[in-house]
């Protein structure tokens, strides 16, 4: 079965959390004895040198409590073995609290460092009726549904995804979608200056290639995109566009907006400003 590409590419099942809820039975069962070794656990698995030294501390409580047990031990009755046997029932009090704080703290520095993914079309499926409040039908139903999936394919189709931001309730459908396409460019623009590979597969950049999936939010490459489709996706003359075309082929590709002004002498500063943040110059 091929992955599910929703949940992004590389994309692992995360570890399980550890388990930390008996903790606290440690020094509990021990009459405190396993205080000691279980804060030295929580303090390696936190990298934390003041819970180190906590555990250090209870160590030596552990030894000295020891100590005064073997040196009293034929009068039970003295107020050394007294003191001693209250030292370990107050260490075992203080050491559930304190084990159990770093279990908790243990768990969630888990999920902090292996943060689960949110993955639409696994989750509980919806029943009921759905409802698509700004669905351009006007009916509040479901889309219709789009073509048959391709066999091998994981079947998905009764779960519903999400609505698009545009479709949100209280927000301007103009505005959303034109913020989500400057997302768009901003996420390409980055995966073409770190992974410039995957960005001539994906064709950041390329209107004018037949075939392409990857919706980069509307760049145009000013270095290789033909004259008719920079006068259309940059909603300029023709002419412009072609003056464009010259002087990238004399100057073999342009690097920056900036050169635009400097050698076409029909473009304004003004004219740039419209279109620039859709400009992308990949190197030739």
């Amino acid at each position: 079965m091929q992955p599910d590409p929703r949940t992004g590419a590389g994309w692992q099942r995360p570890p399980d959390p550890p388990v930390t809820w008996w903790w606290f039975l440690v020094p509990l069962l021990t009459c405190g004895l396993g205080t000691a070794p279980m804060v030295l656990t929580g303090a390696i698995k936190l990298r934390s040198q003041l819970h180190g030294m906590l555990a250090g501390g209870y160590f030596a409580v552990i030894l000295i409590n020891c100590g005064l047990s073997a040196a009293t031990d034929t009068e039970p009755e003295t107020t050394a073995n007294v003191l001693v046997s209250v030292a370990y029932f107050i260490m075992m009090i203080i050491g559930m609290v304190h084990v159990a704080f770093l279990g908790a703290r243990v768990r969630a520095e888990h999920f902090h460092r292996h943060p689960q993914p949110r993955v639409y079309g696994t989750a509980t499926p919806r029943t009921g009726h759905v409802r698509y409040p700004n669905h351009p039908a006007g009916t509040g139903q479901a889309p219709r549904p789009g073509p048959p999936r391709r066999s091998g394919s994981p079947a998905l189709s009764h779960y519903p995804p999400p609505p698009p931001p545009w479709h949100q309730p209280g927000v301007d459908p103009a505005l959303a979608r034109a913020r989500w396409r400057a997302g768009r460019r901003e996420e390409a623009r980055k995966l073409q200056a770190t992974q410039p590979s995957m960005a001539a597969e994906l064709m950041i950049g390329r209107p004018d290639m037949p075939g392409r999936q990857y919706d980069d939010g509307g760049l145009v490459d000013v270095n290789h995109v033909p004259a008719e489709h920079l006068a259309r996706h940059l909603h300029i003359d023709r002419p412009l566009a072609d003056e464009i075309i010259a002087v990238r082929d004399v100057h073999n590709g342009l690097s920056t907006p900036e050169e635009l002004i400097v050698y076409c002498a029909a473009l304004t500063p003004e004219k740039l400003a419209t279109f620039r943040d859709r400009l992308i110059f990949i190197p030739r």
